[in-house]
């Protein structure tokens, strides 16, 4: 049996139904899609995950923040990985940025740079190398520290380093508190690299690195060093 349209027209929307429309006139502009979704899932419910309602929790932390927390919250409640949960950041006076000559377009460009944030490993440094190289050409210095500082940040996370910050001429690394690292093995580190690398057993603990070099004006470059530095603390590693 058909429906005539009069009907279809005539029949009152949903409240929930309502909502969706108001919304997606509301957010019609580029980039309101994860706007959209949010509200939708809202309006369906996220289900009781952890004995609350989380609509409201996703609104005021933020999605991407949300999602953490809740993974934390889970694996808390499954007695797991409490003690490895922490972040890497990296602050280094270098020049590391995608030029507009490089590449121009700015959604391929965005598309680079989160996929260069999430490098994790040096054979996806190397992979995403090669595609910007076969993509665009030849990368210039700026680029090539991005991918530079994106592999050395998976690096110092494998290593349990927290943050790394440079100033001026000394890099601090400090380190998560429930490193998995064999202790015995930083004395022959710290000889290695003799007054070029110094261990603060604070809290949470510190290594301070100088780029002086043997020369009074020489400078080390900060992107070697530190490699090297990670690189040795790697082999620390416990199983």
């Amino acid at each position: 049996m058909k429906i005539s349209a009069s009907r279809r027209t005539d029949k009152r929307l949903s409240e929930t139904a309502a909502d969706r429309l108001e919304t997606i006139a509301v957010n019609n502009d580029l980039g309101s899609g994860m706007q959209v979704a949010l509200k939708d899932l809202e309006l369906r419910g996220a289900g009781n995950l952890l004995g609350e309602a989380q609509s409201g929790h996703m609104e005021a932390v933020g999605y991407d923040m949300y999602c953490k927390m809740l993974n934390e919250a889970v694996l808390k409640l499954k007695g797991e990985g409490e003690e490895e949960s922490f972040t890497t950041t990296i602050d280094l006076n270098i020049d590391a940025y995608i030029p507009d000559s490089y590449i121009k377009n700015e959604y391929q460009k965005l598309d680079v740079y989160k996929r260069i944030a999430g490098i994790e490993s040096q054979e996806e440094y190397e992979d995403m190398l090669e595609e910007l190289m076969d993509r665009f050409g030849e990368p210039p210095k700026a680029v090539e520290n991005l991918l530079a500082i994106a592999a050395l940040k998976a690096l110092a996370h494998k290593v349990y380093i927290t943050e790394i910050k440079q100033t001026g001429k000394d890099v601090k690394l400090t380190m998560f508190r429930h490193a998995k690292l064999n202790p015995s093995g930083f004395p022959e580190i710290l000889n290695k690299y003799k007054n070029n690398l110094k261990m603060h057993l604070e809290e949470p603990p510190y290594f301070q690195v100088s780029l002086k070099g043997r020369k009074p004006k020489e400078t080390l470059d900060v992107l070697e060093i530190l490699n090297h530095i990670l690189t040795d603390f790697l082999s620390l590693a416990e199983e």
